[in-house]
């Protein structure tokens, strides 16, 4: 029986990858492996970490918001400006067109595949997503949410979209730590599911994952897209391992 593990934002970290996924004996043939995306981006290994997780035998993730502009490159060729400039995009630009030099075909696979993860995943006791829960949704929200694809959520944008939305994420992090209370965001109530409710996207200030047992909430990503650690958690015994 293999165990239920999740990882936080990756960033093109393929180094940290593999080295966390060591520190756990994580085994591909029986382990499932959960994240909450941002693949991508400020890293320089775009392109190993985006083929290894593609070739995984059991990978559930939900989407990003640096995948998801990713993922509109790949298949337009117009670049964010946003994105290259001050979200990491362009490290992985260069990675892919002038490092490996991906053809088309495989660009397209790329995106093909980033298009086929949702934006929410509900499963037995977990909630995941990117970013948050915005305020005022329902269970009813998320899993029509989980059922997007593609372009359809590519039109959601930011405030409204679990990908971008951290309101749920800073409302339970201000409890212990007041002085993100500074940060532009809505508070909001805790979701009361019965379920954990696992996200990233937003860095937790100390290099370690945060739990909210009020908010019932997980977050991951404890800044390996800068100097940070990458994480990764056993989601059922909570225990961790970081690279």
């Amino acid at each position: 029986m293999g165990r239920n593990l999740i990882i936080g934002d990756i960033h093109s970290r393929y180094e940290k990858l593999m080295a966390v996924l060591d520190k756990a004996s994580f085994d591909p043939s029986l382990d499932i492996l959960y994240s909450v995306g941002d693949f991508c981006d400020r890293g320089k290994d775009a392109v190993k970490t985006l083929r290894f997780l593609m070739g995984l035998k059991d990978f559930r993730a939900v989407i990003g918001n640096h995948d998801i502009i990713l993922q509109d490159w790949l298949r337009t060729d117009v670049r964010d400006d946003n994105w290259t400039h001050y979200l990491g995009g362009s490290k992985t630009v260069k990675d892919i067109l002038y490092r490996h030099h991906l053809d088309q075909q495989e660009r397209i696979a790329i995106a093909d595949w980033l298009w086929s993860i949702p934006l929410v995943r509900v499963e037995d006791k977990y909630i995941i997503v990117h970013g948050g829960i915005p305020s005022r949704w329902t269970m009813a929200d998320l899993l029509r949410c989980q059922a997007l694809k593609g372009y359809e959520y590519s039109l959601m944008t930011n405030h409204g979209s679990p990908a971008w939305n951290r309101d749920y994420m800073l409302s339970a992090y201000a409890g212990a730590h007041p002085e993100v209370k500074d940060e532009m965001f809505t508070e909001v109530e805790p979701f009361e599911t019965g379920k954990t409710i696992f996200v990233g996207h937003t860095p937790t200030l100390d290099g370690k994952p945060f739990i909210s047992e009020r908010y019932h909430l997980i977050a991951l990503d404890t800044g390996a897209g800068g100097n940070g650690p990458l994480t990764l958690m056993d989601m059922d015994t909570l225990g961790y391992w970081q690279a």
